[in-house]
């Protein structure tokens, strides 16, 4: 049985990698090895957790998109944003005082 799955290329974190063109940048991801051990939150694009910065092959012009909603395209350049929040305020729910 011949494999028909049409393959793209794209650079994750300036590494060559050949993957499905039917993916998502997470799944594509995975599928090239990476594991998310943090960045990966809820896979339905609600959390915001896997931030990523990618080009077009050709482009100067930086995107951003989420990484378990954007599909892979040939030529792909990309990079990790830093999880975010960066600052995660902590609240002491016991000094907290409830207002109207």
């Amino acid at each position: 049985m011949e494999n028909s799955q049409k393959m793209v290329t794209i650079y994750v974190m300036g590494k060559k990698q050949t993957v499905p063109a039917d993916l998502t940048i997470m799944k594509a991801m995975e599928y090239a090895g990476f594991q998310f051990k943090r960045g990966s939150g809820c896979r339905g694009g609600f959390c915001g957790a896997c931030a990523t910065v990618y080009r077009k092959k050709g482009s100067y012009k930086l995107q951003g998109t989420l990484a378990c909603q954007k599909i892979v395209e040939d030529g792909m350049i990309l990079a990790q944003i830093p999880f975010s929040p960066q600052e995660k305020k902590i609240y002491n729910l016991n000094e907290l005082k409830a207002d109207a």
